[in-house]
């Protein structure tokens, strides 16, 4: 079995097909004809609120949930909202799209968690997509529904993968992990990982590009966001909202580098992406019961948000006044890197900006790594590949 990083494009084809026949024999159920309706008004730039209230009326649980949501504090009402018409006013074509397809979404995917509970990772992916809503907000409102799901759905595909990939998985990912070790797991050691299952089911579903296509890429830095390409501004957030770690983990603290993504790809500053977070956290109180039956009630949102402001925070890396000075220094795109020895066969690679302040730092042992699992470990997915080969064979050569 080859692992999926040494696949060819037809094999990749090949999986996704396979993928497809194994989760349609499996209980991953096919989408009701509600959620098939609200996928192409979402594919369709003209739809109109009562287009989907026509849509929504016809399915009571969905109608319920919208219903209760309407009535919650976020929104403030005198008199309770009974009327479907009157719920969809106030949540807003926006919010509409995202709460109906992302219910009947989250539903489908997380009915086949096999033996395994993944409802704290369905939690954060809430947060995500809510903070996904809330960054889009920045640039193109028309687009915040689509946002929302992206957001949901970036790890949809992980509750899959031990029934999928076999008892090996819970082996060889760890979930404490930062996002992208994860996902480098997954390449490193199996034949598919859980983007693919997600353009399996993305296929199944018939999910549009403009949903898919970010959700497959967030584990690739884009470049600098077009805030007038709805593609653009959804795979840049999707990006970053999906390399926030949002619990705690005392040996991954924050290093400044979600700081430099949100300069780099939005040009906001930490505080503009403190307040989207805020707002995110709110709108999760408000739709806690629309989402129930993915929650953990164990964590609290103000664990989430805190968490979440933490990655804005500069580190004591990145502050620093008195860096040791390096010992091998690479420049490229205003970005430098700093590779100093750390003894044990490893190194210590620093990535700073152009003044010199440290944005990332990683221990790394060369000998175990490729180029790429390289590239991917220091976030420089654009950086020319003569670059990468030059840091790798320097920290070969300080590791030996």
């Amino acid at each position: 079995m080859k692992a999926r990083k040494d696949l060819s494009s037809r094999e990749v084809d090949n999986l996704h097909q396979n993928l497809m026949r194994r989760l349609g024999d499996s209980s991953v159920p096919t989408l009701p004809e509600v959620a098939v309706k609200v996928i192409q008004l979402v594919g369709n730039p003209n739809a109109t609120l009562k287009q989907f209230v026509d849509v929504v009326q016809n399915d009571q649980a969905l109608t319920g949930r919208l219903l209760r949501s309407a009535n919650s504090a976020a929104f403030a009402q005198r008199q309770p909202v009974t009327q479907l018409q009157r719920a969809m006013i106030l949540l807003g074509l926006d919010r509409l799209k995202a709460m109906a397809l992302g219910f009947h979404l989250s539903q489908a995917a997380a009915k086949d968690e096999g033996d395994f509970s993944f409802k704290k990772l369905w939690t954060h992916s809430i947060f995500r997509a809510w903070a996904a809503f809330r960054l889009t907000e920045y640039f193109d409102r028309t687009i915040t529904g689509e946002a929302f799901i992206v957001g949901l759905m970036l790890d949809a595909g992980i509750p899959m993968m031990p029934k999928l990939a076999g008892p090996n998985y819970s082996k060889a990912v760890n979930h404490a992990d930062l996002p992208a070790r994860q996902y480098q797991a997954e390449l490193n050691t199996f034949e598919f990982t859980h983007l693919d299952v997600i353009a399996a089911l993305a296929r199944m579903w018939k999910l549009p590009p403009l949903l898919t296509k970010p959700m497959l890429n967030h584990h690739s830095s884009p470049d600098a966001m077009d805030p007038k390409d709805p593609e653009s501004v959804l795979r840049a957030v999707a990006y970053f909202v999906g390399t926030l770690q949002l619990e705690p983990d005392d040996q991954h603290a924050p290093t400044g580098a979600a700081i430099a993504a949100a300069k780099r790809l939005f040009n906001l500053s930490p505080e503009e992406v403190k307040k989207a977070f805020k707002n995110a956290a709110s709108d999760f109180r408000s739709t806690k019961e629309m989402f129930s039956h993915i929650l953990d009630e164990s964590i609290s949102v103000e664990q989430i948000l805190s968490h979440a402001n933490l990655e804005m925070t500069e580190s004591t890396a990145a502050t620093s006044s008195t860096p040791p000075a390096p010992t091998a220094r690479f420049e490229s795109s205003g970005l430098v890197l700093e590779v100093e020895a750390a003894g044990s066969h490893k190194v210590k690679v620093y990535v700073a900006d152009a003044s010199g302040n440290r944005l990332l730092s990683e221990e790394i042992e060369p000998r175990n790594r490729t180029p790429d699992e390289i590239r991917k470990i220091l976030m420089l997915d654009t950086a020319p590949k003569e670059l990468i080969d030059r840091v790798c064979n320097e920290m070969k050569r300080m590791a030996a």
